[in-house]
């Protein structure tokens, strides 16, 4: 095939920039019949303008079956050179309606390669900041050519004549009612007869926006799809699942997804609404493509956000608002922000590795989450909560299980215990505010208080102060989940004794004889064994195995019928035990992960950290955050198992951790913490650590 850069830009192309949105990251068109039909006819009037297809109102006949080299129009070229019939434009139409996700999915990526557009985790693409600053971008030809929506609202709001190419592009805009998302109603009103008129002036656009148009109220070959019945499980379904006992909540749910499919209705409702549940990799593929069109995750978070005085919150936002929220949080929440201090990052992590002593027991799941919330608070929030960590995650905890999932009575959070994690979180903010000032702050790398922050005073409307007590909270949340994975790895490390004596050796080669390693240095091929680990850890115990989420527009999955209002069990990392996606999937197995199998790689297969624009904002960081605290962990101490007995058992709510019952002992120290002469953490950064020994601030409550 021919290289990205010699290729015109495409008709799909431009029409995917005109249908962007770039407040809300993603296309304004839900995807759909008159979607798909669009798309296709945007490569039938390519095929046109490249001078290999002619058409009207009539017949389309191939005029040169010459290969054009690009992947976007040759499956559809060929399938109509070697028809033995001829047929209208609007049968080929139809026809390669069933490619269009292909065809929208190929079109990003090649705008994303020519550096038009810009690819966001969470599915959000924006234009690139070339592109957006200049209004403009380069052809096949070397040429400048003006950005397709400014070039069209032009021919649309003034008299600028539009070439072929732009006139076929107003024609397909206006075929599926595009200018009304672009065009406030009245210039829509005021130049309607004009887009008509444009729409008009080139023949193959008038015959393929007609053929499309008749495709959507009038289709000839399109199969009317009927919602089947949704599967229903009964309790007793559900106790017979042996996995749903032991914990493992995403082993247990691809048991039911192999017993009765990817759409099951479960025997519980949530608000008196009916719960469905979606698994397997089809359906991890619709809620990442088409989830934003049909899904809101609001329902499910706004009993914590109550609980925290929040009425809006990065988790419970959706479109343009989450799209907003997610630009402002980005930078502070990559690994590049991370990295700027990993020196302080290792810090933290040796300063509680340094307190485990040769024959210590402890809790695998307690331990982790305070040795973890240690390290975000400091790195995340710029305070020392140390002294109070555990009341205060006790306390997120607790909300967790009543503000999200409704298991406890909402007076669990009214006794003496959780009204001082109460006062907790208020300390915790007032503190993040004291320590959060322009003077105090001068000088020192950007955390995410100083971006929740910066948003709340750029956009007071957008980001109340009200709402400011949440983001703090949910970053010492996010602790939690840390810790349990974190456990999880550990595990898995002290189990399989190899992979241990991997980790070592990598640990060995970027912190051995004194060495402190740069960010540079945490590579892929550095930490290869770490790294898979890590991926491996995640598949067979993900922390949050599910999502929840709210039906809000009606649609049809896999061919079940969802009407608005029901709720949603996207149980996307069901699909990490599959036998069809991952070879011996109950086996621990880090070489599934290897360049010659990359199991995980395949579509919908590997979730661990959700769906959709909800995805994980903060995962380049955990990955390295994990990975640093993995690497000095096997670099210190040997860890083991307390009780060789011990089989796993999971604890699954509010989120998956390993149970009570997994302790670990130090075995040895093998490189002791106080007996290295590391690098302290920058002396104007709290360390996070529980130093009691020096005065408190009285502004701030941070130790010396």
């Amino acid at each position: 095939m021919t290289k990205v850069d010699e290729i015109p830009i495409r008709l799909s192309e431009e029409l995917i920039l005109l249908m962007l949105n770039e407040r809300s990251g993603y296309l304004e068109m839900v995807p759909g019949w008159n979607f798909s039909c669009v798309m296709a006819g945007a490569v039938i009037a390519d095929l046109a303008l490249a001078d290999r297809i002619d058409t009207d109102l009539q017949v389309l006949y191939v005029t040169d079956p010459t290969p054009t080299g690009d992947n976007l129009l040759d499956p559809t070229l060929r399938e109509i050179a070697e028809s033995k019939e001829l047929f209208e434009a609007q049968y080929w139409i139809e026809r390669n309606a069933a490619r269009s996700e292909e065809i929208v999915t190929a079109t990003l990526e090649r705008l994303v390669e020519r550096g038009i557009l810009e690819y966001r985790s969470g599915g959000f693409w924006m234009l690139s900041r070339d592109v957006s600053r200049s209004g403009s971008y380069s052809t096949s030809d070397n040429k400048i050519r003006q950005e397709a929506r400014a070039r069209v609202l032009d021919a649309v709001l003034t008299d600028v004549i539009p070439d072929p190419h732009d006139a076929i592009l107003v024609a397909l805009m206006h075929t599926c009612d595009g200018f009304k998302l672009v065009l406030s109603p009245e210039d829509y009103e005021e130049k309607l007869k004009r887009i008509e008129m444009i729409a008009k002036l080139d023949l193959v656009g008038r015959s393929v926006a007609e053929a499309v148009k008749q495709s959507s109220v009038n289709p000839k070959t399109r199969r009317v799809l009927q919602g089947k019945p949704i599967p229903k499980l009964g309790v007793v379904d559900l106790l017979r699942v042996r996995d749903f006992r032991s914990g493992n909540m995403a082993k247990a749910m691809h048991e039911i997804f192999r017993k009765h499919g990817p759409v099951v209705r479960v025997p519980f409702k949530m608000n008196k609404q009916p719960v469905v549940a979606l698994m397997g990799p089809d359906t991890n593929q619709w809620v990442n493509r088409h989830g934003r069109f049909y899904l809101r995750s609001k329902d499910y978070i706004e009993g914590l956000e109550r609980l925290f005085g929040a009425s809006r919150t990065l988790p419970g936002m959706d479109g343009a608002e989450h799209f907003k929220m997610r630009k402002s949080l980005h930078g502070a929440y990559s690994r590049a922000t991370l990295a700027r201090r990993l020196p302080e990052l290792i810090h933290h992590c040796r300063q509680s590795i340094g307190s485990w002593n040769e024959g210590d027991v402890f809790r695998a799941t307690g331990t982790f989450q305070t040795h973890v919330s240690r390290q975000v608070s400091s790195l995340t929030m710029g305070v020392d909560c140390s002294h109070y960590v555990d009341e205060l995650l006790e306390y997120e905890h607790r909300a967790l299980v009543i503000g999200v999932q409704g298991l406890l009575p909402k007076f669990m959070l009214s006794t003496p215990r959780m009204k001082r994690g109460a006062q907790r979180v208020v300390q915790l903010q007032e503190e993040i505010i004291a320590s959060h000032t322009s003077a105090l702050r001068k000088g020192k790398p950007l955390d995410i208080a100083d971006a929740i922050l910066e948003l709340h005073r750029n956009d007071p409307q957008f980001l109340p102060e009200t709402d400011l007590t949440f983001p703090f909270v949910a970053a010492m949340v996010a602790s939690i989940y840390l810790g349990s994975a974190l456990g999880f790895a550990v595990y898995c490390m002290v189990r399989n004794p190899d992979v241990y004596s991997g980790i070592r050796r990598e640990a060995e080669a970027l912190f051995g004889d004194g060495r402190e390693p740069k960010p540079e240095d945490f590579t892929r091929e550095t930490i290869d064994v770490t790294h898979r680990l890590l991926l491996e850890a995640g598949r067979l115990y993900p922390v949050i195995p599910w999502q929840l989420r709210t039906v809000m527009n009606p649609c049809i999955v896999n061919g079940f019928e969802l009407t608005p209002g029901t709720r949603l069990l996207v149980c996307q990392t069901a699909a990490h035990y599959s036998g069809d996606l991952f070879e011996d999937p109950l086996k621990f197995d880090i070489d599934r992960y290897l360049p010659d199998r990359v199991e995980h790689l395949q579509p919908g297969a590997y979730a661990p950290f959700g769906l959709g624009t909800h995805v994980c904002l903060g995962r380049p960081w955990v990955e390295l955050q994990m990975a640093v605290n993995l690497l000095l962990i096997a670099y210190h101490v040997n860890l083991e198992v307390s009780s060789e007995s011990y089989k796993l058992g999971i604890n699954p709510f509010p989120t998956a951790a390993p149970n009570k019952k997994l302790k670990l002992r130090v075995v040895k120290v093998t490189n002791s913490v106080s007996a290295r002469k590391h690098a302290p953490a920058p002396p104007r950064e709290p360390d996070g650590l529980g130093n009691r020994n020096g005065p408190r601030c009285p502004v701030t409550g941070i130790r010396a």
